[in-house]
């Protein structure tokens, strides 16, 4: 589903996007900050190591006159981190060591593993007396006149500088987090705003289908205007063939009536076996004529873009229609429709499939005809209900009426294609045909049709 949703694909791609380089940032960030971070403390180290040395004063035997005291209180707190150790360099014998020591020794790594730079001193990360790990740096002094050999080494915690980049690291989770929400948020904008367009394109469409408008009009965009001359002339094509398709029928039609009305004719008055067989041969060729021309033009009727037929005109013409056709039976007809609601096809071809469905409620009622027409707001498609109270049809029966030439009462006019072709155009719009009992005591014949787009209004009678 989600490789067919532009909107979709267009979020993951573009989370997927700002999250690598939101990660790479990240680290790249923290790197950059732990080796300024590290160079700040191990600056900071040398600075308090200068200090020591300046402040430590000595005999010519390498006894401490002067004690050092640095101002940081954390080499007085006791197993802090924080030291610093006076030692003779040959013996390793410990002169002085800060009161954070509490005794305790340090010892750097052997001066083949980490040997002195041309100042005499080394950099190294040793284990402090509580086991954790501290930065050392280690001074070596030589004075040759006084045979003064000492070393200095002084340590700072890297508690203190692992904690300060882990909370640079949580803040730049957090800023990195929210600009990347910022940025798929941002995207999605842009990815809407670019969509508009097309969204406009597809409610036209809609207009176009359910005939509210004949073709695609609107200020597009440069990149979509060439589709919308396309579907523009689609539509177009469209109607041509179908009016192509409608005038060939129509050609057909008068074509072949008129060598089958002079059979039929030279047939009229004349007797004889050869006679009959002339004129009930041309009729049947007539109604088969007739049969498949109205399927002709039904499938090129019901391609038709953009189409739609007000449904209760239809009805209270079909109703006048009636009244003057059954006016001797007296038959009481009532509509029930929303005003507004529009059938999504021709209206011949709505004229078809419900004036044979009413004048055959008609011809079977006793004293009442209903129709009745209901759809939901948003619906695609409407009902409509057509009710007898006549003899009705029963239940094992309803199949056989949808067949070609099948009439159940051979005394009722008609020549058995009504049902047949209503069926095969209602099949070809979409809906379906249903015969069911009818409230009224006879047959309800239940058709299910497209709607078209708009507004549906209130039902009236």
């Amino acid at each position: 589903m989600w490789r067919k949703a532009l909107t979709l694909r267009l979020l993951i791609l573009a989370t997927l996007w700002s999250l690598i380089v939101l990660v790479v940032a990240g680290v790249a960030l923290t790197a950059a900050y732990r080796e300024t971070a590290e160079a700040d403390f191990a600056k900071r180290l040398e600075s308090s190591l200068l200090n020591l040395v300046a402040t430590t004063d000595f005999k010519p035997d390498a006894t401490v006159v002067a004690f050092p005291a640095l101002a940081d209180p954390q080499y007085r707190s006791v197993l802090s981190g924080w030291y610093w150790q006076i030692e003779r360099t040959a013996s390793g014998d410990v002169i002085a060591r800060s009161p954070s020591l509490a005794g305790e020794t340090l010892v750097m790594p052997d001066t083949r593993d980490v040997p002195l730079d041309p100042e005499y001193r080394r950099r190294a990360v040793i284990g402090a007396p509580r086991g954790e790990r501290v930065s050392a740096v280690e001074q070596r002094i030589v004075a040759g006149t006084q045979d003064i050999d000492i070393t200095f080494i002084l340590t700072g915690s890297r508690a203190d500088l692992e904690a300060g980049i882990a909370g640079f690291r949580s803040q730049i989770v957090f800023y990195l987090s929210l600009f990347g929400a910022g940025l798929v948020a941002i995207t999605m904008a842009l990815a809407a705003f670019a969509m508009r367009p097309l969204r406009r394109i597809r409610s036209a469409l809609q207009d176009v289908v359910t005939g509210d408008r004949d073709r695609l009009e609107g200020d597009f965009p440069t990149e979509i205007a060439p589709l919308v001359s396309e579907i523009n002339t689609l539509i177009a094509a469209n109607r041509r063939t179908v009016e192509r398709a409608r005038t060939h029928a129509g050609n057909l039609a008068h074509a072949l009536k008129t060598p089958i009305s002079v059979l039929r004719n030279e047939a009229i008055g004349k007797k004889g076996a050869l006679a009959d067989q002339v004129r009930e041969q041309a009729a049947n060729m007539e109604r088969q004529v007739a049969y498949h021309l109205d399927r002709a033009r039904m499938a090129a009727n019901s391609r038709v873009i953009g189409v739609a037929t007000p449904v209760r005109p239809t009805l209270e013409s079909l109703k006048r229609a009636m009244d003057r056709i059954h006016a001797d039976r007296a038959i009481a007809f009532k509509i029930k429709c929303p005003a507004a609601l529009r059938f999504r096809g021709e209206k011949q071809d709505l004229e078809e499939m419900l004036g044979n469905l009413i004048d055959n409620a008609h011809k079977w009622a006793r004293k009442r005809v209903n129709a009745k027409v209901i759809a939901e707001r948003g619906a695609s498609h409407f009902i409509l209900a057509i009710d007898d109270d006549g003899p009705g049809i029963p239940a094992d029966q309803r199949e056989h009426v949808f067949q070609r030439g099948n009439r159940l009462d051979e005394a009722t006019p008609g020549s058995g294609l009504g049902l047949a072709i209503v069926e095969e155009l209602v099949t070809l719009y979409g809906g379906n045909l249903v015969l069911l009992d009818s409230p009224l005591g006879g047959l309800r014949v239940r058709l299910r049709l497209p709607l078209a787009g708009g507004e549906i209004g209130n039902s009236s009678e």
